[in-house]
């Protein structure tokens, strides 16, 4: 997450945060580094592909740099689709640690866990925001509680 946005976040949200950051580090890295490969490889098969196929004459070795950036090609694409994986599965890394999270809420009712949990697994998208709205929520409730034992 954007270092300007977390500077504008409580504390209890930025620990939660930076927990959920500390689970999915490894595979966004790999993402990374694939994502860094994937374009040029597919960027520079296709357009020597098609200047293979349609700018050049059919001889003898044709077909030999045509094989290479084809290999070259659908290994880019090769790379995309894992990254397409490994997102996913850091989606659903950051969504199981939301659920969790909000599981073990003493401060929240049941019913209002539930809520948030149903948020969470209805748009995946959304788990953030609806996570932050959640530690939000159980922050309020925490001070209303601490204040009434006082």
């Amino acid at each position: 997450m954007d270092n300007f946005l977390m500077n504008s976040f409580p504390e209890n949200i930025k620990k939660e945060i930076e927990q959920i950051q500390k689970l999915i580090l490894p595979l966004a890295r790999k993402t990374s580094k694939y994502m860094f490969w994937t374009f040029p490889l597919i960027g520079i098969a296709m357009i020597n592909l098609i200047y293979f196929l349609f700018f050049t004459t059919r001889d003898g070795d044709f077909y030999i740099p045509v094989i290479i950036y084809a290999v070259i090609g659908a290994f880019g694409f090769a790379l995309l689709r894992e990254t397409k994986l490994t997102k996913k599965e850091i989606e659903r890394i950051g969504v199981r640690y939301i659920i969790e999270r909000m599981k073990k809420s003493r401060y929240l009712t049941s019913e209002r866990k539930n809520q948030y949990i149903h948020l969470v697994n209805e748009k995946p998208v959304m788990a953030m925001e609806n996570f932050i709205k959640f530690l939000q929520e159980e922050d309020r409730l925490k001070r209303l509680t601490t204040d009434d034992e006082d």
